[in-house]
């Protein structure tokens, strides 16, 4: 059995039409930029992992326009939702890519929940959810665990976003600490870069496939960094090894200037 390759793809923010726009990007052709790069990284037979924020506006075309292009480029792909989606439409229009919370695949399961809550771009951990994560774990039992969230569960130094953390992460993490094959948790969300720990439990966070938020700021502001994906190489005997890439050639620039969206 080989090692199991893994791209997350993040926060694409979709808008209602192939040409809407964000901060001066076009999420379609940053989301397609980006899977042309994951290629050219040999990277093209990858599972996705797409971490929320599918769309921007909660709306049934990003989705019809999202399952559409991940059938063009012949992808495999799981999803969570985020703050900005609305799951009953994921599940009625991501019609090739029926909701999968947990994937097995060789010595490895990824697992994805929801941290998303109406209303509000808090993340938050259900009981129900919390039960079921429960219930998954066990089902993986014997294999190690990739285990994936819209939200970040820890503060990343960013003031106005570490208010939209997980709010209650203590439950979801004395679960998964105790079991000890869980090897990583993986968020989105914050739209930039991370690699540390959450207590004793790996954590990494992935750049957006659009726009960046700017790293350590007291207040919304968006980066000049280009789109990008993380990369996971999971090995057999539980190891991990992860990079982040971002667009080199990519002719659509951010607008710093955007005070919020």
């Amino acid at each position: 059995m080989t090692a199991v390759q893994l791209t997350q793809i993040t926060d694409l923010h979709f808008g209602v039409t192939p040409e809407s726009v964000l901060a001066g990007i076009k999420p379609l052709d940053s989301f397609k930029a980006v899977l042309h790069a994951v290629n050219d990284y040999g990277r093209g037979d990858d599972l996705l992992l797409l971490s929320g924020d599918l769309s921007g506006a909660s709306s049934a075309e990003s989705y019809i326009i999202l399952n559409q292009l991940l059938q063009d480029y012949g992808k495999k792909a799981v999803w969570l939702p985020g703050n900005h989606d609305n799951v009953e439409l994921m599940k009625k229009h991501l019609v090739d890519y029926p909701p999968c919370p947990v994937w097995e695949m060789g010595d490895w399961g990824i697992l994805t929940l929801d941290s998303s809550q109406p209303g509000t771009p808090v993340g938050h951990i259900r009981d129900e959810e919390l039960r079921l994560v429960d219930d998954r774990l066990d089902q993986l039992k014997g294999k190690s665990i990739l285990v994936s969230m819209h939200h970040c569960p820890i503060a990343l130094g960013c003031q106005w976003l570490d208010k939209q953390k997980v709010n209650n992460p203590s439950g979801l993490y004395d679960l998964l600490a105790s079991h000890s094959n869980v090897k990583l948790v993986v968020t989105g969300h914050v739209h930039q870069q991370y690699d540390g720990l959450w207590n004793d439990l790996p954590l990494y966070t992935s750049p957006s496939s659009c726009i960046q938020f700017k790293q350590h700021s007291q207040d919304f502001a968006i980066s000049d960094e280009a789109p990008g994906f993380r990369w996971f190489d999971l090995g057999l005997t539980g190891t991990v090894n992860t990079g982040v890439k971002f667009l080199s050639n990519f002719d659509q620039h951010p607008d710093t200037n955007n005070a919020g969206y």
